[in-house]
């Protein structure tokens, strides 16, 4: 009787040679022996060994001397793959990766290096903790490799991280180029597979990975974001397939949670819209108000890929909602707003005097837990601006606001700053919040730092178009002669001609 061995096992039962029962988040040995359990995910492919046979299509089973396991691209973006083979000698293999799908598309080097620049830089880039890109490596990626559609925009937002990287060539072509035609022709899959009336969980993740693209490669004046952000929720109307991902089971539902934790994000964060866009925005807030599953997704624990708790997306959707009101009853307005500033306030409180539980399935360090909660209290810090902005409107220099921006500065100056895979890839809603009420050189110099931090850290074009609105705004603030903070923030956005997601 013949068995397909499985190369899934965890590392600890690798380098004993054991036999590993696969279980999440801790086999059954590593349990037993109260060892550290880890998985790291390993793109099996065909090829080597001599034979002359046709290379096997994605998804295939392959026999053992057959396989390859895939390591990772150096610092320079050369793709590295490296395995054994039957006599345990270490080779290095420049075809490794498969080069066609199961429909028949060409995988060449350059989509080969793109997909692992994906599996290890990108997904590393959207990730507030190891585990969490450990979720969407071995969650999503097995899933993208059977999916065309997917997989063609997880290629094209991972060309677009090279892109912001600048990186402007891949095996000798343009990346303009290859993102041209990766846009082209997935997006012509995305819409034959709606056509056809699938309905498959992959749909709304791959128009989620387009809405990021669309975001890393932001171009002015261009908001196909939000209409992928529609997409989405045209897709989960009527759906039932979200209400599993409160409770995940299995690898592919835990990361379609923490992507339907980003679409809630995406819809929510605030962002600063062009005079186009407004009418979109609106539709979207209504489309999230409707959202049935809203209540039940919110959270007071700091969510694992959040970096904040769901609750305060609540909050802010209230805060948008409230401002747009043209109820014209002043009286009930203020009401509302005392409401939710003291909620606000409630919820500062109470995490002070009690730390949130982390909505993560692994243990943390001392140095996580602390990174997460400082993440986590810069949002309730920059959603209490939001609050006085836009529905008191506060001018800048106002003691509330200005308490409030002491508050962000001590605890972004305490977080560690620069590095993937960790709470500061989330920090660019309080970063922005920061610079717009920063009237004073320091505060200005203070905040660029950070902003340069956080492009480094995510290497997304979209945070480039953050500086520039910063020092536009800065700009304007200057022409008007407010040295003191007497404008409130919103009268210096309304100037923007800019379409920026804040996530």
């Amino acid at each position: 009787m013949s068995s397909t061995r499985s190369r899934q096992g965890c590392e600890e039962c690798r380098r004993r040679r054991r036999k590993c029962d696969e279980q999440k988040p801790c086999c059954g040995h590593c349990s037993a022996f109260n060892r550290t359990c880890s998985y790291q995910l390993r793109v099996v492919c065909g090829g080597g060994g001599g034979r002359k046979h046709k290379r096997p299509l994605l998804g295939q089973p392959l026999r053992h001397a057959d396989r390859y396991v895939v390591d990772t691209v150096n610092e320079n973006g050369a793709l590295v793959h490296r395995t054994k083979d039957s006599t345990g000698k270490a080779r290095e293999l420049s075809n490794a990766l498969p080069r066609c799908l199961q429909n028949g598309i060409s995988l060449p080097p350059k989509y080969q290096k793109l997909l692992v620049y994906f599996i290890d830089d990108v997904l590393a880039s959207l990730s507030c903790h190891p585990s969490i890109q450990e979720d969407l490596r071995m969650g999503l990626v097995p899933v993208m490799l059977h999916s065309p559609q997917l997989m063609s925009a997880c290629l094209a937002l991972s060309a677009a991280g090279f892109l912001s990287r600048g990186i402007l060539e891949v095996e000798g072509v343009e990346i303009p180029r290859i993102l041209g035609h990766l846009q082209t022709s997935g997006l012509a899959l995305l819409r034959s597979a709606l056509d056809s009336g699938e309905r498959t969980e992959t749909l709304p993740a791959t128009c989620l990975i387009w809405c990021l693209t669309d975001v890393f490669t932001y171009r002015q004046g261009i908001s196909s974001w939000q209409i992928h952000l529609q997409g989405i929720g045209a897709l989960l109307d009527g759906s039932e397939a979200h209400r599993d991902f409160a409770t995940p089971s299995g690898s592919f539902r835990s990361a379609m949670r923490h992507l339907y934790q980003l679409y809630l994000s995406l819809q929510t964060l605030p962002h600063i819209p062009t005079v186009e866009s407004l009418e979109n925005s609106a539709q979207l807030g209504v489309r999230a108000s409707q959202n049935s599953e809203w209540t039940s997704m919110t959270s007071p624990e700091i969510d694992g890929f959040l970096g904040y708790s769901s609750e305060l997306l609540d909050v802010l959707q209230q805060i948008d909602q409230l401002s747009r009101s043209v109820s014209g009853n002043e009286a009930q307005s203020i009401s509302e707003a005392d409401i939710l500033l003291g909620k606000v306030q409630g919820m500062i409180s109470r995490d002070t005097t009690s730390p949130r539980d982390i909505s993560i399935c692994t243990p943390l360090s001392p140095e996580y837990n602390r990174e997460f909660a400082l993440c986590h209290q810069t949002f309730q810090q920059a959603t209490l601006i939001h609050l006085y902005r836009k529905l008191y409107h506060h001018p800048s220099g106002s003691p509330s606001i200005q308490a409030a921006v002491r508050s962000i500065e001590e605890m972004v100056g305490n977080m560690i700053q620069g590095q993937p895979c960790h709470t500061w890839v989330a920090m660019a809603m309080p970063l922005f919040t920061l610079g717009c009420e920063a009237f004073t050189e320091k505060q200005q110099v203070f905040t660029m730092d950070k902003i340069k931090k956080l492009e480094d850290c995510i290497g997304s074009l979209h945070v480039k178009c953050i500086r520039q609105a910063l020092e536009d705004i800065w700009k304007v603030r200057e022409d008007l002669g407010d040295r003191e903070g007497t404008l409130c923030a919103s009268q210096l956005l309304a100037e923007l001609r800019y379409n920026i997601i804040l996530f």
